[in-house]
């Protein structure tokens, strides 16, 4: 039972989103860290992507939860090659989506052909880490509520 709480509909998603956002932080860190090193290429982790997967994510998560996990059919819903729930949502989460890759060119390339843009890196930390705070905030107050069940009290 305390696994199903565990593995409800967000948790699982909210620990991906997590750890998303702190691997960008570190890569967006080593961007500002390296912003005077001639050549050096800014890089980033597939936001669109891991956003694409989050939707995918939740789109197989609200099938499966659907009365007795039934097409409109009546048939039960298989999931593809018969995957388990937690194997389909690491096939969303490939390793891909956690590793940097050089980031899309900005307007302006510097003499020593850096792509450097101090600004844009700092709003994209500021942006990443609110979404850091969302997901581990929301997932507090999940396992805040599973512990005042677990306790009993009111």
């Amino acid at each position: 039972m305390l696994e199903q709480i565990l593995n409800s509909k967000s948790l699982p998603l909210l620990e991906k989103m997590a750890a998303f956002a702190e691997r960008r932080q570190d890569v967006l860190a080593g961007n500002i860290a390296n912003i005077d090193t001639p050549g050096y290429k800014m890089r980033d982790l597939p936001v669109n992507d891991f956003q694409q997967a989050l939707r995918e994510a939740v789109q197989l998560k609200d099938r499966l939860s659907e009365p007795a996990a039934q097409s409109s059919l009546g048939m039960p819903i298989t999931l593809a090659n018969n995957q388990s729930v937690e194997t389909q949502l690491e096939s969303l989460f490939p390793r891909n989506l956690f590793q940097a890759q050089e980031a899309a060119p900005q307007n302006l390339t510097f003499q020593d052909d850096n792509n450097r843009s101090m600004e844009s890196q700092v709003m994209q930390m500021t942006k990443n880490s609110l979404m850091q705070q969302f997901a581990v905030q929301v997932m507090m107050a999940q396992l805040n509520q599973l512990m005042t069940v677990i306790s009993e009290r009111p």
